[in-house]
């Protein structure tokens, strides 16, 4: 979550993706689908909060986060050149409203960590978030500063491993935005893949 002049919460994405007591996202990859990767991202009740299609990644590289009725909520775009895999997310399926970028703090890296900026923050070398973890081990939590706002790990079972199914389990803080949020969890799992 970001933070407005007085100190209080304000979404990245946007309010109702905000909940006012800790959340439990899942968010599952299923590899092996015929047209690509998959992703649903539900609630600890199995109800799809968000989806991302087989061609979310595609050679455009450009994915949308989409509402469980099918509209867009945000799409990411990879930046072709670059050496830091950067990532630009916007809000909607348009690249006019830039939300913020992610990019791996150092080009080689043996645990995972990567930089947010938000748009509107000038200064590169100072984060609005960073990732901290062993992505390869998919695990790593999201800070805002030193705060932790979320914490994913990868869940095994014979199930997803049989079947090349990919399940996180996300605690997500109080007031943080999990369009956010899963998004995040969603790049990580390609920049890892690169």
């Amino acid at each position: 979550m970001s933070y407005g002049d007085d100190g209080s919460s304000c979404p990245v994405v946007d309010q109702q993706y905000c909940a006012p007591f800790p959340v439990e996202l899942t968010i599952s990859k299923n590899a092996a689908s015929l047209s690509g990767d998959s992703y649903h991202i539900c609630d600890p009740d199995g109800n799809v909060l968000f989806k991302m299609d087989g061609h979310a990644f595609s050679v455009r590289d450009k994915c949308v986060l989409l509402d469980p009725q099918g509209g867009p909520v945000l799409c990411a775009h990879k930046k072709l050149i670059s050496t830091h895999h950067r990532w630009e997310v916007f809000s909607g399926d348009q690249y006019e409203n830039k939300l913020f970028y992610l990019r791996k703090a150092k080009v080689i890296q043996f645990k995972t960590h990567l930089d947010v900026v938000l748009t509107g923050n000038d200064n590169d070398d100072c984060p609005d978030y960073t990732i901290k973890g062993n992505f390869g081990e998919r695990e790593g939590q999201i800070l805002r500063g030193d705060v932790v706002i979320a914490e994913m790990k990868r869940k095994y079972s014979v199930g997803n491993v049989l079947l090349d199914k990919h399940t996180f389990i996300t605690a997500v803080s109080p007031g943080t935005d999990q369009a956010f949020i899963a998004a995040l969890v969603v790049i990580m799992d390609d920049i890892h893949r690169d």
